[in-house]
């Protein structure tokens, strides 16, 4: 059936840490969450920026992050590099199956690892979005990556952006920075999006500001979903 305006549609925003850098058991206990939610009426969820397998917090905490023979910071990036998925890959099809049974749109951010062909061996973070039959409508990487965070991601292209046609509307999303990137926002406006994913690392006060403003310039719903992540939660 299709979407009209005065359809009423449940969203839900995942508020839980991932069990970082273990995608495995990540993927356990956002699955168990979106049931949760799907439960609860959900016709949409989306979880933060990177939340599969959790995002690399420490290139701004932990001290000479950067030197390059800091072995506690290679040993770390490459825990990353193994629990990160591959699109198409056995996460993304786990999540495609939980999407078609419960009927749901899924929106989740992913650390995305290229394993052959051009960017190989390469990491990118990915927003990735799930109609309702399971099928991937929308793949797209941070266009840039910022300021520490390019020591661990590559640059995305404009694949996807945009908004995408899914079973309760029109769905588009940004990633952090992006939603300070005027053209990136304009595409974004253009493409009729009816709902908009906003994920960031947290949601501080100047990351619902930047939300609430693009809601109002955008004339669309705003999902403003951040990560938890606390020091208890890093191996």
């Amino acid at each position: 059936m299709p979407v009209t305006t005065s359809d009423k549609i449940v969203a839900a925003i995942i508020q839980a840490s991932a069990v970082v850098l273990d995608t495995p058991r990540s993927l356990d206990k956002i699955c168990g969450l979106i049931r949760e939610a799907a439960a609860s009426g959900a016709r949409i969820v989306v979880c933060g920026e990177t939340w599969l397998p959790g995002y690399p917090a420490w290139l701004d905490y932990v001290p000479n992050v950067a030197l390059w023979g800091h072995e506690p910071s290679k040993d770390v990036f490459a825990e990353l590099i193994r629990n990160s998925v591959t699109v198409p890959g056995d996460e993304c099809d786990r999540l495609g199956q939980l999407a078609r049974e419960l009927k749901l749109v899924i929106v989740i951010g992913v650390n995305e690892r290229i394993d052959v062909g051009p960017g190989n061996g390469t990491i990118y973070n990915s927003l990735l979005t799930f109609d309702v039959d399971g099928r991937i409508v929308s793949h797209r990487r941070k266009l840039v990556p910022t300021y520490t965070e390019r020591m661990i991601w590559g640059n995305g292209d404009a694949k996807d952006l945009g908004a995408v046609k899914t079973g309760i509307g029109r769905v588009g999303g940004l990633i952090c920075w992006e939603h300070w990137m005027p053209l990136a926002r304009q595409v974004m406006h253009e493409s009729a999006e009816q709902i908009h994913a906003a994920v960031w690392p947290t949601v501080h006060d100047l990351h619902q500001i930047a939300s609430r403003q693009y809601a109002f310039e955008g004339r669309c719903f705003v999902l403003a979903a951040g990560i938890i992540m606390k020091v208890t939660d890093l191996p």
